[in-house]
């Protein structure tokens, strides 16, 4: 099994801190991510000694740890212990944003400037994290902040960066602890119209009146419920029907039609954004 340790990166889509560059011992790695395509799937590794976070902002993410799959959507938080297997299995890193840390919980390294009592309290509270539990928009943003004050900020502001961070995984273990809020009617009846009519192009304005709302309300109360955009959602659950069309054998033309979408090509572009392969490569691989 490989122990995977990630190295600094500095690109448009994916940068990468380890401890030289934050400062902070216990932080072997903190990252932040912009997939708009599909990229290759992880390989199953480790992280020996480190517990691993990953936020995913926005968009639908798959990983397997511990014998079980966990659908990710965004503002969702998954959670691999240290030294535990995990993957994406067979499904690509999937077009989505996400913030992730690799947490080192060996009791002689500094923890985030606390003294020992806390520390030892965090250490305690980041190993009962469950497996996979919500996260929200001030906890995205301290993240945030937390990161590009350690990658770019003085002293002071690397400092405050650092108990930045220290409350988030505070703040993680009091998010863990909050019920999965209830999906309202009004976008239940969205969803459900979304699968009904998945052989249509389907209107964000129709799905907005099929629950009586505006179509900006719409939007930001779906986003609110789901963790992803209407478009998101839809393009996501069309590709995943095209992908069982495809292994069933249709062909590409008719998996495109029977999906509503204007032209096979179009379709094609799509199903490479999501999943990192052509619907004929796809297909063959299937096979």
């Amino acid at each position: 099994m490989e122990n995977v340790v990630d190295r600094y990166c500095w690109e448009e889509h994916r940068k990468i801190l380890t401890p030289r560059e934050s400062g902070v011992p216990a932080l072997q790695t903190f990252g932040l991510c912009s997939l708009n395509r599909a990229g290759q799937p992880l390989g199953t590794h480790v992280h020996e000694g480190c517990m691993e976070i990953v936020f995913l902002v926005k968009g639908f993410q798959i990983y397997e740890a511990g014998g079980a799959g966990f659908n990710l959507s965004g503002s969702d938080i998954f959670v691999a212990y240290p030294g535990e297997p995990h993957s994406s299995g067979s499904y690509p890193e999937s077009v989505c944003d996400l913030i992730w840390m690799q947490v080192n919980l060996a009791d002689p390294i500094p923890f985030f400037g606390l003294d020992q009592d806390h520390a030892r309290y965090l250490r305690e509270s980041l190993r009962s994290l469950p497996r996979l539990f919500s996260g929200d928009v001030a906890l995205r943003n301290t993240l945030t902040e937390a990161f590009y004050g350690l990658a770019q900020g003085t002293e002071e502001e690397r400092y405050l960066a650092e108990q930045k961070l220290a409350f988030s995984l505070f703040r993680m273990k009091q998010l863990s602890k909050k019920p999965v809020p209830r999906r309202t009617d009004s976008i239940g009846e969205a969803l459900a119209f979304i699968h009904a009519n998945l052989g249509e192009p389907i209107l964000l304005e129709d799905a907005a009146a099929c629950c009586g709302l505006s179509l900006s309300r719409f939007k930001v109360k779906f986003k609110e419920e789901t963790g992803v955009t209407p478009r998101e959602y839809i393009n996501h659950v069309k590709i995943e029907q095209a992908k069982r069309l495809l292994e069933q054998g249709a062909s590409v033309t008719d998996t495109a039609l029977d999906l509503g979408f204007t032209t096979p090509n179009y379709f094609a572009v799509m199903f490479k954004k999501y999943t990192g392969q052509t619907p004929s490569e796809y297909q063959s691989r299937a096979r």
